[in-house]
């Protein structure tokens, strides 16, 4: 156990440490929110070459018009897909904050290694829709 000189020591590192997660933690979501905003970026991308492209096909065959509204629907779902991450990553970081300092570090890389992985996936998704959408415009 600490005692006096010990304790007083012991004081700023433990503060420093504290310092340190709350600095790592806002980094990472600093970078969840930067992620994001790359997706909804994306999103709103695909979603303004949809619409030219049911604008130029509304007299087109009906097949054509029912692929658009299949791409149309995964995009839907990407967006949902994406909202729900952006609520299950605060919730994590709001649980992050509350933890003991021993135990944030370790959430904390399971965090990122976790904000990675969606990343990949959606990235994935948009990929497959947008590669949809391209072979619709030919």
């Amino acid at each position: 156990p600490l005692v006096g000189e010990d304790l007083a020591c012991a004081a700023p590192a433990v503060g420093a440490g504290r310092f340190l997660q709350s600095q790592q933690t806002n980094n990472l979501r600093e970078q969840q929110q930067l992620n994001q905003l790359q997706r909804e970026q994306e999103l709103n991308q695909t979603q303004q070459q949809l619409d030219q492209l049911r604008m130029r096909g509304q007299t087109s065959a009906s097949p054509r018009q029912e692929q658009l509204n299949d791409v149309q629907r995964q995009v839907d779902q990407m967006r949902n897909d994406q909202q729900l991450n952006r609520l299950r990553e605060d919730e994590q970081l709001n649980q992050l904050r509350q933890q003991p300092e021993r135990l944030q570090q370790n959430r904390l890389e399971q965090l990122r290694s976790d904000q990675e992985l969606n990343r990949q996936e959606l990235q994935e998704q948009f990929n497959q829709t947008q590669q949809r959408l391209d072979e619709l415009r030919r």
